[in-house]
């Protein structure tokens, strides 16, 4: 009977072990579908599409890599400095557009540690008020007439000579050439030379009387830059010649004060000189330039790595003003022939024999060999 029982409580054991095998096989079973979903994202279609999207950002990276390298190139160091850079001339003329220019450029390179202010027409006083400003240090860059400069540097006064040059080639090579060996003396009056503008060939505007000759002149009240070189070349053309500040030039014209003055294509127009003198004569009398100065004391403080900004963009600005200039004058030409300006072409030869006159005068102080150089031949 026992061996009966044992028998049977051995077969129930059987049995339940077998149950137990078999319900844990479908756990296994269910199992494998869970592993196939962990491996899914490993092979989904967008997951691969993705991965291109991250290959395309990266010329943008190496593109910021690059700007940033570029920026630690011109390491600058020096406490951050700003540039009160003074012009007379309109904000719409190439030299303001240039010095704009001129000042994102530095902004740029100099990683924002240099700012340049533009103050176009005369905002911070004329001409000579801001020459003697970069002297008291209250302005630190500016644009004067030669004539003004003339005043402080009388050696630049050669430049003011009339009837110098005969095309904008030999000019800017003189610029770049007999120009930049006044930095020594303007370095004397406190002044840092940095180059030279261009500001047009000069012609000769009256109220009332168009100028058909050089005889037409004789006897008008003609406004020239204040300079007693062109003074002397204007007189000598016969013009009762009267230095004036530019900024007072067309109220003058208004009132009567002059009976003319010179200028350039672009400022005649900038300016609306055509509205209170209404004749234009082509005569190209005198090639006016403008030193680019800065205060020295300013300059001398500014570090090496500063001052390298500064004078690769000053060079651009110089290249950038001179080709403005030169396109201006013929745009500017043929917007007055369009407002019905009377142009008048008299001839140069007189006027060319004159300033013969004023070289001969000028010896003594700029030195013949020298007037010559500039002329590009001899005169008797």
């Amino acid at each position: 009977m026992k061996k009966t029982l044992a028998l049977l409580l051995s077969l129930a054991m059987i049995a339940a072990l077998a149950g137990c095998g078999s319900s844990s096989a479908p756990a296994e079973t269910t199992a494998a579908p869970a592993e196939t979903e962990a491996a899914a994202p490993e092979t989904e279609a967008p997951a691969e599409t993705e991965a291109p999207a991250a290959e395309t950002e990266a010329p943008a990276e190496t593109e910021a890599a690059a700007e940033t390298e570029a920026a630690e190139a011109v390491a600058i160091d020096g406490d951050p400095v700003t540039i009160k850079f003074s012009l007379s001339h309109a904000a719409t003329e190439p030299a303001c557009v240039a010095a704009y220019e001129f000042a994102e450029a530095v902004a740029a390179k100099s990683g924002g540690n240099m700012t340049v202010e533009v103050y176009p027409d005369n905002q911070l006083g004329s001409e000579r008020d801001v020459v003697e400003g970069l002297q008291l240090h209250t302005v630190q860059m500016v644009d004067p007439a030669n004539a003004v400069l003339s005043n402080f540097v009388p050696e630049v006064g050669i430049f003011s000579l009339p009837m110098l040059f005969e095309s904008k080639e030999q000019l800017y090579n003189a610029l770049d050439t007999v120009g930049m060996t006044f930095v020594d003396k303007c370095a004397e009056q406190g002044l840092q030379l940095l180059g030279w503008f261009d500001m047009g060939t000069r012609h000769i505007m009256t109220v009332k009387k168009p100028i058909e000759s050089m005889d037409d002149i004789k006897g008008l009240k003609i406004r020239t830059q204040e300079s007693t070189v062109e003074l002397a070349g204007m007189a000598a053309f016969g013009a009762a010649s009267m230095p004036m500040a530019y900024n007072e030039l067309y109220t003058a014209l208004e009132s009567g004060v002059l009976d003319g003055a010179e200028a350039a294509n672009t400022n005649y127009l900038a300016k609306a000189f055509y509205e209170v003198a209404p004749n234009w004569a082509i005569v190209g009398w005198l090639e006016v330039v403008c030193p680019v100065l800065m205060d020295k004391q300013f300059y001398d403080n500014l570090t090496d790595s500063q001052r390298a900004v500064l004078e690769e963009c000053v060079a651009d600005m110089l290249v950038s003003e001179r080709e403005k200039y030169a396109q201006s004058e013929e745009d500017a030409l043929a917007e007055l022939e369009a407002k019905g300006v009377n142009i008048t072409h008299p001839d140069r030869a007189p006027f060319q024999e004159k300033a013969i006159e004023i070289y001969k005068q000028y010896e003594g102080e700029f030195g013949k060999e020298n007037i010559e150089g500039l002329l590009g031949h001899s005169y008797e």
